[in-house]
């Protein structure tokens, strides 16, 4: 009886696995076909549209045509190529890892973390001995490596992803063309995975990596879908007269900005979360909601730094220079 109890669960838990396997399975390929459409997409939706400003720049001199195009292949090859291909080389790795392995497991993602973070982490002598110390703690050796990756890594990564996302929302606000927001976007987001896989020394697991590759294609053809909307001409609706369509103009760039610079934000969150959310107990939809809190805070910061640079810093000195030549007179 016993034998057959045992039987019986090894055959449902077995079962159990092959179809989470099977479910992995098909979700991968799946995942890999949205991938290489979107890609034909992206790709064909850039060369119609930069034929035809080759095409005008041809109309002026032919140099230009091919210098256009070449600048064109340079971007694509440096910008998005190499940093798509590159993210692969980089070892598989999540500080997930560490608390959902037991003992001599968790002993080995442990070496492994301290390793990769003394070969790939530029680190002081320092903080190369307080890593190797702290592989002699046992018991506490996850939790010190997770607190010196909050402490050293983590300020990183957030400064690198301000730092794109604010460029993101200043170019692609300032463009005023579907080719060039989309190669902006394209660029910026593969080569972004990229660094933060830098930074980190590790990188996701490849279904994670094409998940993400996946996001940044469909943010590529918001950013080139949103340049051909024509956001601007939906204020002087209900604005008439030239105020309206200066308001228009303004408020459609900083929409296109704002749009290009969330999905940026939240591409980089999740991003994070896969490699350095140890929380096992956290699931899908609260590391959804994490991410979107996260990008949002972020997004604020960099539209009142912008507001602040862009107006009200110009504007203080303005009626600050006047005030001063008053008081002169």
């Amino acid at each position: 009886m016993v034998e057959k109890v045992g039987l019986f669960f090894d055959i449902f838990f077995d079962g159990g696995v092959s179809l989470r396997k099977e479910k992995n399975r098909k979700t991968s390929v799946w995942t890999i076909i949205l991938f290489i459409s979107l890609i034909i997409i992206v790709v064909m939706s850039l060369a119609s549209n930069a034929i035809e400003i080759g095409e005008r720049f041809g109309r002026v001199h032919i140099a230009l045509e091919i210098s256009f195009y070449v600048l064109i292949a340079i971007v694509v090859l440096g910008g998005i190529v190499y940093p798509l291909v590159g993210v692969f080389f980089a070892p598989i790795f999540s500080l997930e890892k560490l608390h959902s392995a037991d003992g001599k497991a968790r002993q080995k993602w442990c070496r492994r973390l301290a390793n990769n973070l003394l070969e790939n982490v530029d680190l002081t002598d320092e903080e190369q001995e307080q890593v190797k110390g702290f592989l002699k703690l046992e018991d506490e050796t996850d939790d010190k490596l997770i607190e010196f990756f909050d402490r050293k890594i983590t300020p990183k990564l957030n400064h690198e992803i301000y730092d794109t996302a604010k460029k993101m929302f200043i170019i692609t606000a300032i463009s005023q063309n579907s080719v060039y927001d989309m190669l902006g976007m394209a660029s910026a987001n593969f080569s972004l995975i990229k660094r933060i896989t830098e930074i980190c020394g590790f990188r996701p697991n490849n279904a994670q990596v094409l998940r993400l590759y996946v996001r940044v294609l469909s943010m590529t053809l918001i950013a080139g879908n949103l340049e051909e909307m024509n956001l601007e001409e939906l204020i002087p609706m209900a604005t008439e007269g030239a105020l309206g369509k200066a308001l228009g103009i303004v408020a459609a760039s900083a929409t296109q900005g704002a749009v290009n610079a969330l999905t940026t934000l939240r591409m980089a969150s999740i991003t994070k979360n896969y490699l350095l959310n140890a929380d096992v107990s956290m699931t899908r939809k609260e590391l959804r909601r994490k991410s979107y809190a996260e990008a949002l805070d972020i997004l604020k910061n960099i539209m009142k730094q912008g507001m602040n640079e862009k107006v009200k810093d110009p504007v203080k000195n303005l009626f600050g220079r006047k005030k001063d030549e008053t008081v002169e007179a």
